[in-house]
């Protein structure tokens, strides 16, 4: 019974210590002038009445399109990767097949 007390007790002074930590700590930083701007005329400004959308559509629309090209370009490269792979299975499932017996253009649909 008393191994059972330690650890109660190790506990809730672990778990104090965790609470005490996170709830001293301050998150975040004040908003530096760019975001107070962003924040205050926002709305005014690009006529949006989402604030998020008002800054990546107008602020940072640039930025955003970059980002987007550049997902794109990802994307594309990584299909044209393993494009090449995927024609090259098919055609060998056309061969094989034609080989066992399968139909003459090698469709594997259609016997």
């Amino acid at each position: 019974m008393k191994a059972l007390t330690g650890i109660g007790a190790f506990s809730i002074v672990l778990w104090s210590i965790i609470l005490f930590t996170a709830f001293s700590i301050s998150y975040g930083t004040p908003p530096g002038n760019t975001a107070i701007h962003y924040i205050e005329r926002g709305g005014e400004e690009t006529g949006s009445q989402n604030l998020v959308t008002a800054i990546i559509m107008d602020y940072r629309l640039y930025d955003t399109l970059g980002e987007v090209t550049v997902l794109f370009t990802a994307i594309l490269g990584v299909t044209l990767i393993l494009g090449r792979n995927h024609h090259r299975i098919e055609r060998k499932i056309k061969q094989l097949d034609h080989l066992y017996g399968g139909s003459s253009d090698g469709d594997v649909n259609n016997r």
